[in-house]
């Protein structure tokens, strides 16, 4: 069957379904390990000397599927994003070409989208996994309303000033629950339409 690209809310449906069936409390990071056994994958961390390799999707001779990612990866938000979106081609279905799926760091965006569609589905896939929309959004908001720098009450514009202590401690809380990076934890929230940063890092 050919490939068709699916909507975000496809995507995103099929992230929770996946998250209904397996976690039961806690970022989803916590059980990847759970959910490559129930569904069959066998999970690698390999060196690599190339610096561009991140993670792949591949299956062996013998049938076996496997997500392998680069040892190297020394951020652990990065590291889990990057298993988020293998286990978004497995589970969107994306057909393996030659037996894989090798995703350089240019493929696994956490901060934006990527021009070839298939990643890009495998990317919104990771960050609906890692950061579901009613979960993140409630935190969020709870978070903010703690706050007095907000503008309005649902959203965060944040800049260089006033704004920025609060995002602070908005981004350490949810970074470290969610298991994910600066990077994706921004994203989402702009996708989400719930924050702007207008700051320079």
């Amino acid at each position: 069957m050919p490939w068709m690209m699916k909507t975000n809310s496809e995507i995103a449906h099929i992230a929770n379904e996946v998250l209904t069936k397996y976690v039961k409390r806690g970022g989803v990071y916590k059980v990847f390990q759970e959910i490559m056994e129930a569904e069959g994958i066998k999970f690698r961390e390999v060196p690599s000397a190339n610096n561009n390799f991140v993670g792949a999707l591949t299956k062996g001779n013998n049938g076996q599927t496997y997500i392998v990612i680069n040892r190297a990866i020394d951020n652990e938000g990065r590291k889990h994003f990057t298993i988020a979106h293998e286990l978004g081609h497995y589970f969107l279905s994306h057909q393996l070409k030659q037996n894989t799926f090798y995703c350089s760091k240019n493929e696994i965006v956490e901060e934006g989208l990527w021009k070839d569609p298939i990643e890009q589905e495998a990317n919104y896939f990771a960050s609906c996994l890692l950061m579901p929309e009613e979960k993140v959004k409630n935190a969020f908001l709870a978070m903010l309303a703690t706050s007095r720098k907000a503008t309005v009450k649902d959203y965060l514009n944040v800049t260089s000033d006033g704004t920025f202590g609060a995002w602070v401690h908005i981004r350490d809380e949810l970074t470290k629950r969610y298991g994910v990076s600066e990077a994706a934890l921004r994203y989402r929230l702009q996708q989400l339409k719930l924050a702007k940063f207008e700051f320079k890092n």
